[in-house]
């Protein structure tokens, strides 16, 4: 995150004997977790000239370290303002807090929410270009970072407690499936209509209200969804597996992946995967009836080990999703 001091803070500090609020806020820079910059160098410098030379050379340096950082972070990356006493501004884009608030924040570990997170995190992590990996693997390192799980319909529940903290609900980003049988349910002003149920529709319409850090809702149905082909032919039958790419791209994506096309014969939900699956032959069906079982996600462990070979719109939307989890950092 960007941290920006303004002018008279410092110095309130200081004739308020509260130097150490200033020292936990510039060891943020100092151990690389977020960028500090001070609005006035002048009430910085004059500080840090009342400090004995070896703090005052580590802070310097953390300070320069900082304004380079500044220099390269995303324009919408989340900041933090620290300002004097006052009502407090929370926002997802720039909070203006008091010292103590501001020191709350950056302290608060980027809680990452995932349905599942043994193979969503695996799925988020290995979708990464390798430059986000190591961010990211250094943040879960140095826990500035955590994964939790927020399996069905807790994910909601674990959201809304998350919100009742406004610095855990800035400090909150959360990863689901889209839960979608069609594109067109993708369409802003689409909602289920009783008795059709979507727990996709449920989780973004929660994250919305509690006005988290920031989320990514697929745009395929599941994370399953995301399966390479060539990984996918390492756990089925290669006449299964040509059968489901023998479906159109978005017929691929909206598919059934554990339980198949009988998993979506239940009547209230069944009409709407629309034209979609019309063409599909009936031998495909046959060998598509009961899906790649209820464990194909649990593949995506793999993508620690190795580079999966993504298809050109997985990586696409990771390129356009994943910044809007790394600004939060």
């Amino acid at each position: 995150m960007k941290v920006i001091i303004s002018e008279g803070i410092i110095k309130d500090a200081v004739d308020s004997g509260v130097i150490h609020k200033l020292h936990r806020l510039f060891y943020f820079a100092c151990e690389g977790r977020h960028a500090v910059i001070p609005e006035s160098l002048s009430e910085a410098e004059e500080w840090l000239a009342s400090l004995d030379v070896h703090t005052k050379l580590v802070y310097q340096r953390a300070l320069e370290f900082s304004a380079r950082a500044s220099s390269t972070l995303a324009s919408n990356v989340s900041t933090v303002v620290v300002v004097a006493q006052g009502s407090d501004v929370w926002d997802v884009r720039t909070s203006s807090l008091t010292l103590d608030n501001a020191i709350a924040m950056l302290n608060e570990p980027l809680g990452i929410l995932l349905e599942n997170a043994n193979n969503d995190w695996c799925f988020l992590y290995g979708v990464m270009k390798e430059s986000e990996r190591a961010v990211m693997a250094r943040a879960i390192e140095e826990r500035w970072a955590e994964t939790l799980h927020g399996g069905g319909s807790d994910l909601i529940q674990r959201v809304t407690e998350r919100a009742k903290s406004p610095a855990q609900r800035l400090r909150t980003f959360v990863l689901f499936d889209s839960d979608r049988r069609h594109p067109d349910e993708l369409r802003p002003e689409w909602a289920p209509r009783q008795p059709e149920v979507c727990q996709g529709f449920q989780n973004e319409s929660a994250v919305v209200q509690a006005k988290v850090g920031g989320y990514w809702r697929l745009r395929r149905r599941f994370i399953e969804s995301y399966m390479p082909k060539s990984e996918l032919a390492k756990m089925h039958e290669t006449d299964k597996v040509e059968s489901f790419f023998r479906l159109t791209t978005q017929a691929q994506w909206y598919f059934n992946m554990k339980k198949g096309f009988r998993g979506d014969e239940p009547a209230e939900n069944a009409h709407r995967s629309m034209n979609l699956y019309g063409a599909v032959s009936l031998e495909d069906r046959k060998a598509l009836h009961e899906g790649f079982g209820r464990k194909v996600a649990d593949h995506y462990q793999n993508s620690k080990n190795f580079e999966f070979d993504w298809d050109a719109d997985a990586l696409s939307e990771s390129a356009a999703e994943v910044p809007n989890l790394l600004r939060l950092l």
